[in-house]
């Protein structure tokens, strides 16, 4: 990793370090999923079961203030690096320290991979999210909805956009959270326990099934539940296709497919990518020892 390529945590702890009865301090960091292995609720009674889920996380900045984001000029404890999480894995890992002074928390930002610096116009990849591909957030697994099961896979970037502050983390403690501990300089350790479920729940994919028919000056292409049906100009259907004799399901628009990829302007991306942002927030489990 390189840490240079980060500079604005730098510049934040360089403003905090000067309050009497402060010391430097160094603090264990882990990381970790949550049991995923069950079937999890969505929209319309749908469930999700996952094959895989991964997060690239950081860097994380702790700060003294309430509010995190461009008010936070007095980060306490920082951590440039990023790994890539994998949220069905409870067990912790660890990732690195934290570092910089003792003394209260009171909020914390993140970034997930990605991250916007004021040395540079464009937000820069770290590692693990080119490990991902680029994205801050991969998923894959199938959904049972009305009894037909729909693989499917997500890839979000996310990141800074021109309606953000840059150079700041773009996910932030609430006003609404609370959040507050005494970082001393034996600090053991930290665990931050990331439960993805919560991001999940908001995704309805049932709009990807239909049952329908052609219809004069309607779609070239529709689901008649399973099968489907490229229709002529005229409403007829002069060829059909069994999807799932194919080992494939029928999607609205798309026809037979091996499985579902959101697009980044469908609403389960969005339900998705909302989840990341403003959804279920990482634990923190201070005097964590493996």
């Amino acid at each position: 990793m390189t840490r240079g390529a980060i500079m604005f945590s730098a510049l934040l702890l360089g403003a905090c370090g000067v309050d009497t009865g402060q010391e430097r301090v160094a603090v264990p960091l882990y990381l970790a999923g949550s049991d995923l292995s069950a079937p999890l609720p969505a929209a319309g009674d749908s469930t999700l079961t996952l094959d895989s889920a991964e997060l690239a996380f950081g860097p994380l900045y702790l700060c003294a203030g309430n509010t995190a984001g461009e008010l936070c000029d007095t980060a306490r404890l920082e951590w440039l690096d990023a790994r890539v999480i994998d949220l069905m894995r409870a067990a912790p890992e660890r990732a690195g320290e934290l570092t910089g002074v003792s003394g209260t928390v009171r909020s914390f930002m993140y970034d997930l991979g990605i991250s916007s610096q004021l040395t540079r116009d464009q937000p820069y990849t770290l590692a693990a999210a080119r490990a991902l591909g680029g994205a801050s957030f991969r998923v894959t697994g199938s959904a049972s909805i009305e009894g037909v099961e729909v693989p499917f896979r997500a890839e979000l970037a996310v990141q800074q956009t021109e309606g953000t502050e840059p150079g700041v983390p773009v996910i932030r403690k609430s006003t609404s959270e609370r959040f507050t501990h005494e970082v001393n300089p034996d600090e053991p350790g930290v665990l931050v326990r990331f439960d993805a479920s919560s991001w999940l729940r908001g995704v309805d994919l049932r709009g990807y099934l239909e049952d329908n028919t052609c219809s004069p000056g309607g779609p070239e292409r529709v689901c008649a539940g399973q099968v489907e049906q490229r229709c002529a100009s005229d409403g007829s259907s002069p060829e059909t296709r069994d999807c799932s004799a194919l080992g494939q399901v029928c999607l609205a628009a798309k026809g037979c497919s091996s499985e579902l990829s959101f697009e980044p302007e469908s609403e389960p991306y969005r339900a998705l990518r909302n989840g990341l942002l403003a959804g279920g927030r990482p634990m923190f489990e201070w005097g964590f020892v493996p």
